[in-house]
């Protein structure tokens, strides 16, 4: 299947509760990840797999199924009384995200570029209208990576690999990955030439959009010339075209105006 469409028969905003009866049991598919929620009169049974199929990793589907899988170990949370529905929300990940491009990008001096990279999302999993939050669960497993100029300088990360798209319309719709538009403005006099890029996922808002596509804040990464340092900046602003979506999460953490982050570590320049 391609990258650019989405596996579903509708693109109804899967973040949106679901009400069960008694007894029902419900199958949600996000990308790679397969949640199973069952409800029963003074309890809920919840259950997540993951796939690793080529032609399963941009699905997006859901409905009732009879039961959750034999095999499957699941988690019962009880209840005097059963709330009655459910919902998922994405949620970006706890640590910064190390992105590696496939091929390097080069920015000549004095000039700004705008690039649109997407990041695997976390799926908190909730009752009672978002009110009992029960489990949260990344949709893909990203290897650990350290970012930094030495050992004992820099950050432990997690670890994915981009396109490094400068066109929104080449962005490809996945369900379970929240797109950045990440503006760099190389201030320097030199070439600047990135091969990784470390995105601050946990100071972005998640947000969205009618079309089931998860976006984030827009962020400005600004390099200076002999600093190891990025000043980041994240607009207050949503996404463009996310004046009619969902604001869904807020950001795991304050970043304050003027934050300076390890973002171009791997930096040749000439």
């Amino acid at each position: 299947m391609s990258s650019d469409t989405l596996a579903t028969e509708s693109k109804t905003p899967w973040w949106h509760p679901v009400e069960l009866s008694e007894g029902q049991c419900w199958r949600y598919a996000i990308g790679p990840l397969a949640i199973y929620l069952q409800r029963h009169a003074s309890e809920w049974w919840l259950a997540t797999d993951m796939t690793s199929k080529a032609e399963e990793l941009y699905r997006l589907d859901s409905g009732e199924v009879p039961y959750i899988p034999e095999g499957l170990s699941y988690s019962r949370y009880l209840f005097k009384e059963s709330p009655s529905d459910f919902c998922l929300k994405p949620r970006l990940l706890d640590r910064p995200v190390v992105v590696r491009t496939n091929q390097a990008v080069n920015i000549p001096p004095q000039q700004s570029v705008t690039f649109y990279i997407s990041t695997p999302v976390c799926i908190s999993i909730s009752l009672a209208n978002g009110r009992l939050e029960l489990q949260e669960t990344p949709v893909l497993r990203l290897s650990d990576t350290w970012f930094g100029p030495s050992t004992q300088i820099g950050e432990l990360c997690y670890a994915t690999k981009t396109q490094a798209r400068n066109s929104r319309r080449e962005v490809p719709l996945r369900p379970h990955r929240a797109v950045t538009p990440v503006l760099i403005h190389n201030n320097s006099e030199k070439l600047l030439t990135i091969d990784k890029l470390s995105l601050p996922v946990p100071y972005l808002p998640v947000y969205g959009l009618p079309d089931g596509t998860l976006w984030t804040s827009p962020i400005e990464l600004e390099h200076q010339p002999g600093d190891a340092l990025a000043k980041l900046k994240i607009s207050d602003q949503p996404p463009e075209g996310a004046g009619k979506g969902d604001y869904l999460m807020p950001a795991r953490e304050f970043a304050r105006k003027g934050s300076l982050v390890r973002a171009f570590v791997d930096i040749l320049s000439g």
